[in-house]
C-alpha cells in the first residue's frame, strides 16, 4: 500500500480526497492550525518541519492542499520540491481556475497558457511554473473552480448572507464551471490509481450563470 502525505487534509478538499484514497492507500494527514491524530500539525510557514515530517514519514506521493500566505506558500513548495527532486515519487498540486481570471470571455483547456490577473491567481500560476520546472512528469495539477459540496463555506456564508440581510456578492452573466468536492476526491483516486501526470481541469463539463447557481441552490434548500 502506497503512502500518501496529504497537507492540508482538514479543509473541504483535503477531507474529500482523504475520504477517496483512504481504504486503499495509506494517508497521512497534516493540517495547519489543529492538531491531527494520527497525522501531522504542520504550518505554511514551517518548511524547515516539513522536511522532518518529509523525511520521517518519506511518503511515495505527496498532496498538496495549502493556504495561507502566499509567499510562505511559495517557499513551502520550494523546500517540497527540492526535497521530491530526483525521487520516484509524485506531488499532486491544488491549484486553481483563477490562473486565467485576467481574461473571462472564452472558456479554457489544460492546453493554454495561464493569465492571472488577482494576486491568488499568480501565485498559483507562478508555483505551478515552479513546480513544473523542478519535477516534470513527477508532477499533476489540479485546476478547480468554484468548489461546492453539501457541508461547504459557500453553502453557509449564503445561509448566513440570507440570515442577516447582507447583500450577497454574485457575478451575474458570468458563465462558468462547478467543481464538486467528491468529484476532486474521485479524480484524484483515479489519476494516481493510473500513474499519471500533468494538467486537469477538475469541474462539470456544462456551465451555469453564477448567479442563476446559487438561486437554484437557495430554492432546492428553501432558503
Amino acid at each position: 500500500m502506497k503512502k500518501v502525505l496529504l497537507l492540508g487534509g482538514t479543509g473541504l478538499v483535503g477531507q474529500a480526497i482523504y475520504q477517496s484514497l483512504k481504504d486503499t492507500y495509506q494517508v497521512i494527514v497534516t493540517a495547519g492550525h489543529q492538531k491531527v491524530e494520527g497525522g501531522w500539525q504542520l504550518k505554511v510557514e514551517e518548511p524547515a518541519r516539513l522536511c522532518f515530517v518529509l523525511d520521517k514519514e518519506n511518503p511515495d506521493i505527496v498532496i498538496s492542499s495549502l493556504r495561507g500566505n502566499f509567499q510562505a506558500q511559495m517557499q513551502f513548495h520550494e523546500t517540497l520540491a527540492g526535497w521530491l527532486s530526483g525521487k520516484e515519487k509524485k506531488l499532486l498540486f491544488i491549484s486553481t481556475a483563477n490562473v486565467f481570471d485576467g481574461d473571462l470571455s472564452r472558456p479554457w483547456t489544460e492546453a493554454d497558457m495561464p493569465v492571472p490577473e488577482s494576486d491568488y491567481g499568480i501565485y498559483k500560476r507562478d508555483c505551478e511554473a515552479m513546480l513544473q520546472k523542478k519535477l516534470k512528469d513527477h508532477l499533476i495539477i489540479f485546476r478547480l473552480s468554484a468548489v461546492w459540496a453539501k457541508d461547504c463555506p459557500r453553502l453557509h456564508k449564503l445561509k448566513e448572507y440570507i440570515r442577516t440581510g447582507e447583500a450577497v456578492q454574485t457575478f451575474q452573466g458570468e458563465a462558468i464551471n462547478i467543481s464538486l468536492a467528491d468529484q476532486i476526491g474521485w479524480y484524484a483516486k483515479y489519476v494516481l490509481d493510473h500513474e499519471l501526470s500533468g494538467v486537469f481541469h477538475v469541474g462539470t463539463l456544462d456551465t451555469v450563470d453564477y448567479f442563476e447557481f446559487e438561486k437554484m441552490v437557495c430554492k432546492t434548500l428553501g432558503i
